[in-house]
């Protein structure tokens, strides 16, 4: 099964793909349905508009992950949506949790929060991607002609180009001017999110496609933040058991009489 497309490094990943792709559901339409509160809403109008609203909402997710290590422990049952206030569909797409023996490792895909970023991935998934695969037949014959090529490669591919590039520009504009915010570099989350990616860059890309859309993986910027804290002791599986083994071995026991 495919991963959600939640970042830049993952729609590069997708473009190269887009031959071999199973056919995308576009997480950015998935994640419109509902309007997000005010401080996740970042102005869908001048680039420069665009980028500082994106440096005040992930400005404001990387202080919340500073509090989310004092938090979790606080929660029998740690409710997402409630803490990153988020309706549950929202928070599927922009949260990642993972409890593991003795570390919770939390992840946000702050790049979805982006009209740039979910412009272009819902323009791969819903345009581009379809477009292509009407085209391909001819990608390997260019003397063959059909109205699905000429579409492809005079505006689909172009517009792909142009939204590509500018996701580029403003992810990179924020990163630029968060380099430093001790909050947004302790949670930067930029080069897990790249290496979860790695193998994709390992096979041959999709064929036909201008140097534009295949860029090399680490050059990729992305706003994606992660951190890891301890497991709260007392939802760390097999404590209990251990620390009573630990007490026998060491006859600290009840003892009888």
């Amino acid at each position: 099964m495919e991963r959600a497309i939640r970042s830049v490094p993952a729609l590069a990943a997708g473009l190269r793909r887009t031959h071999r792709h199973p056919l995308p559901v576009s997480s950015a339409t998935l994640f419109g349905r509902r309007a997000l509160v005010p401080l996740y809403q970042v102005d869908n109008g001048s680039q420069d508009r665009e980028v500082a609203g994106a440096v005040h909402a992930v400005r404001a997710v990387a202080d919340m992950l500073r509090r989310l290590a004092s938090a979790y422990g606080e929660w029998r049952d740690f409710d997402v949506p409630a803490f990153f206030n988020l309706w549950p569909e929202q928070a599927r797409l922009l949260v990642q949790i993972s409890e593991r023996v003795s570390t919770v490792h939390v992840t946000f895909y702050a790049d979805l929060l982006l009209p740039s970023f979910q412009r272009v991935e819902r323009y791969w998934a819903e345009e581009f991607f379809p477009a292509f695969h009407a085209a391909h037949p001819f990608h390997r014959q260019p003397d063959r002609r059909s109205s699905y090529n000429e579409h492809f490669l005079e505006i689909t591919q172009p517009k792909m180009v142009a939204y590509w590039e500018r996701l580029l520009q403003v992810v990179g504009t924020v990163q630029e001017e968060l380099s430093m915010d001790p909050a947004f570099l302790a949670a930067a989350g930029g080069g897990e999110e790249r290496e979860r990616w790695r193998r994709v860059w390992q096979q041959e890309p999709a064929p036909g496609l201008p140097g534009a859309l295949l860029p090399p993986l680490d050059e990729l910027p992305s706003l994606t933040l992660s951190m890891n804290f301890p497991l709260p002791a007392h939802r760390q599986l097999g404590r209990l058991r251990r620390l009573r083994r630990t007490w026998r071995q060491l006859g600290l026991g009840r003892r009888g009489g």
